[in-house]
């Protein structure tokens, strides 16, 4: 069993999860309101008819690009660089939440080693203080959604995440002929719901520490 302090320590990490989670929830919804302004989209249309323009399907460089700033401003964000903006947002996001629910290496007297046996009653007590029914449901499945497309997808890249096709070069071309797709898993998560219950569980969290806080006082 491993002693308050090593438990607050690993509850600790916890909380700058979550607090970093939190940051970039509230990243994404500042990236969806800019979005929402028309320019990441408009900047996009005058990019594209700058290039149709000067027919070129490559993305403008050097003087071409200058030019286009110089009359129109900065290219950057377009719409593809708030898509890949908003991906990398989630994925962080659930990356982070990651470290909370799998398993990490502890150190003797710091900090409790982060497996099942450690987390689950801890996990277990501190939702269930929030949450119940329906949402209490939905929550361990977001739990097990995350694990999921980390571990198969965010971090590692499993071959069941992807379809993979090879074939045969034709005549007059150079390398190996092959396909890569995948589903972008993130669409997938209920966002509204990660949005109204991440705070609570977070609130949730720090509830316990101040308890185990309190008894670690006691015993000194």
């Amino acid at each position: 069993m491993p002693t308050v302090t090593e438990t607050l320590g690993r509850l600790y990490l916890w909380q700058i999860a979550l607090n970093r989670i939190t940051d970039l929830l509230a990243l994404r919804k500042r990236v969806d309101r800019f979005c929402n302004t028309g320019r990441p989209q408009g900047i996009t249309e005058l990019y594209d008819q700058e290039r149709m323009r000067l027919k070129t399907g490559l993305r403008l460089e050097g003087e071409a690009l200058d030019n286009f700033e110089d009359k129109h401003g900065s290219l950057f964000p377009d719409i593809h660089d708030i898509q890949l903006i908003d991906e990398l947002i989630t994925e962080e996001v659930i990356i982070k939440f990651c470290t909370i629910i799998n398993d990490g290496n502890g150190k003797t007297g710091i900090i409790s080693p982060n497996n099942r046996l450690f987390r689950k009653p801890i996990l277990d007590e501190i939702i269930l203080e929030e949450f119940s029914g329906d949402v209490k449901d939905k929550f361990y499945k977001f739990i097990e959604d995350a694990r999921s497309y980390r571990n198969k997808h965010g971090a590692h890249f499993d071959q069941d995440s992807f379809r993979m096709t090879h074939g045969n070069k034709m005549p007059n071309e150079d390398g190996v002929v092959y396909s890569v797709g995948w589903s972008n898993a993130l669409l997938s998560f209920n966002w509204d719901f990660v949005d109204e219950t991440i705070p609570i569980f977070k609130k949730s969290l720090n509830n316990y520490v101040k308890k185990l806080q309190k008894e670690a006082e006691k015993n000194n």
